[in-house]
């Protein structure tokens, strides 16, 4: 029976790996080099080269050939061979490639078999791979002319990928930077924008993928944003919570379940994913690093094979995040800005404090400047009904002129709204505080109002009168 099962695990992705078997601390290794794939066995770096189908084992400096294994047609290589993600599952691999659907399993001491029969490829470059529940799964990446949001699967009986539609919350326009495995099934990733195909996302933000049950969330965004400069990143790999990253050059080591990173110190060369010259690869729990002698007449090579625990002994803390929240990484990118708006808001509630302590004083001074008939006159226009006005023998009966020359009631008439625009003006700022309305039918006959746009403001008068 158990034999039975193993058949069936190696029809669906080619390993002899069971669904009983203890599992490793998961690992996956990405690699830069299209076709060809790096791992260690019995302590020998081996090649997989699956352009050409060969296994190869370094000797030295050069690659020799060991033995043959089926792959691609030649004609299908260039589309469907793109860089190739590798997962260690105990001592067998699960192998995919970017920008196809082609998978290859090889298990302990055995050659890659390829079990998908799939014929498509160019739609899912750079897209999150995962391995959850002895499930491959797929989200995103862009093709030649755009970006998808499809959450696929292999599928072991079909040979073929298959799309899940039960999973929520999915970004937009994702492709994939770098992920880790926070825990089993919890995945921390981080998108890559891209000018051309996402033109209004300039920033690498952050997601957790919970695949048991099936959602994804915004986490924040890649700190290393914040910095003035533009950075060149490669991802490498991950083992378990533990990414690693090359940043400029340099090794980084991130901690999804810590949100730390941290820096390589010792390792200034040769920190790109390896290229079977020199660089970084991942095999099972360990971290392989491979330098090369630097002239032709040297076939020397040094392998070094780390633990994670052992790398970060290495390294040093960054004081950066994995990730920043969404307020804290706007507030720091936008510092200058958020200040300025600080100050703009603080002034403005200044000048509001101080006209609003100030001003009750200025209306009291400026009643106070106006003789009792000046006062009846400002007090009966503001208490006057909406749209209504104040004709002559209103102003003249407020000012106690009935019984005067008309000549005399025009002077004192005019010289009284004279005196309370000017004070009106010099005190409170108020241009033409009482409007004069000329008659368009007899321009001798006017009448009269407290400007519109002061009227709600000179109310606060009537406490002083």
């Amino acid at each position: 029976m158990r034999d039975a099962h193993f058949v069936f695990i190696y029809t669906a992705l080619g390993l002899l790996v069971g669904a009983n078997t203890l599992r490793a601390q998961e690992s996956l290794w990405h690699a830069e080099e299209n076709g060809k794939v790096y791992t260690v066995e019995e302590n020998q770096i081996i090649q997989y080269d699956f352009e050409r189908g060969k296994k190869l084992i370094l000797r030295q400096s050069l690659w020799v050939v060991m033995d043959s294994f089926a792959t691609v047609s030649p004609l299908d290589a260039l589309h469907k061979l793109g860089d190739p993600y590798v997962f260690h599952l105990d001592d067998s691999l699960i192998i995919s490639f970017s920008g196809s659907g082609v998978v290859f399993g090889v298990g302990a001491q055995q050659l890659p078999k390829r079990v998908d029969q799939t014929y498509y490829s160019g739609y899912n470059y750079a897209s999150l791979r995962a391995y959850y529940d002895e499930t491959l799964y797929s989200f995103g990446g862009s093709g030649f002319w755009d970006r998808n949001q499809n959450m696929i699967f292999f599928d072991g009986e079909l040979k073929e990928w298959e799309r899940t539609t039960s999973f929520t919350n999915l970004p937009d326009d994702y492709s994939m930077l770098w992920v880790a495995e926070k825990e089993p099934g919890l995945y921390v990733t981080c998108s890559l924008p891209d000018p051309i195909l996402t033109p209004g996302q300039e920033h690498r933000l952050v997601y957790e993928f919970d695949f048991p049950k099936k959602n994804s969330r915004f986490l924040g965004h890649l700190p290393f944003d914040l910095d003035k400069v533009p950075h060149e990143y490669t991802f490498i790999g991950y083992i378990g919570g533990y990414f690693l990253l090359e940043i400029d050059k340099r090794l980084y080591i991130g901690d999804a379940a810590k949100n730390t990173m941290y820096i390589v110190e010792d390792i200034i060369s040769g920190t790109g994913s390896y290229n079977g010259y020199e660089g970084v690869f991942i095999a099972g729990e360990k971290v392989v690093i491979v330098r090369s002698a630097s002239t032709l007449s040297n076939p020397s090579v040094r392998v070094t094979q780390l633990t994670m625990e052992e790398l970060l002994s290495k390294s040093t803390d960054t004081g950066l995040p994995v990730y920043t929240s969404r307020t804290t990484f706007f507030f720091e990118k936008y510092t200058a800005e958020f200040v300025a708006i600080f100050v703009a808001i603080a002034l403005l509630i200044a000048f509001l404090v101080r006209y609003n302590l100030s001003q009750p004083g200025q209306e009291k001074q400026f009643v106070l400047s106006l003789n009792d008939g000046e006062r009846r006159l400002i007090r009966f226009l503001i208490l006057l009904p909406p749209r209504q006005t104040a004709t002559i023998l209103d102003i003249d009966s407020i000012l106690n002129t009935e019984d005067k020359s008309w000549e005399n009631q025009r002077k004192i008439r005019s010289k009284s709204i004279q005196t309370v625009n000017q004070k009106a003006q010099d005190i409170l700022g108020y241009l033409d505080f009482v409007q004069r309305i000329p008659n368009p039918e007899d321009k001798r006959e006017r009448t009269y109002r407290i400007s519109p746009e002061y009227l709600t403001v000179a109310s606060s008068l009537l406490r002083y009168i």
